[in-house]
């Protein structure tokens, strides 16, 4: 017996029909920090989403490079 399993992004549906949000640092700046551009995307999409409870341009910026570090 064979099964599918497919899934989807929960934070996909919840966005659904919403402008996205400008994401806090360009890719510019990211990549100044030394965040590949592979990676660059997927930061973006993270930092947009917690941004609202950054206020410090320098925890951002930390912030992002441990995301960086976690993507493969």
């Amino acid at each position: 017996m064979k099964k599918l399993v497919y899934g989807f992004d929960p934070q996909a549906l919840r966005a659904l029909g919403e402008e996205p949000a400008a994401p806090p640092m360009t890719a510019a700046a990211l990549a100044a920090l030394g965040i590949p551009e592979r990676k660059i995307p997927r930061v973006q999409q993270e930092l947009v989403r917690l941004a609202p409870q950054l206020e410090d341009v320098l925890a951002m910026e930390e912030l992002a490079k441990q995301i960086a570090n976690q993507l493969l």
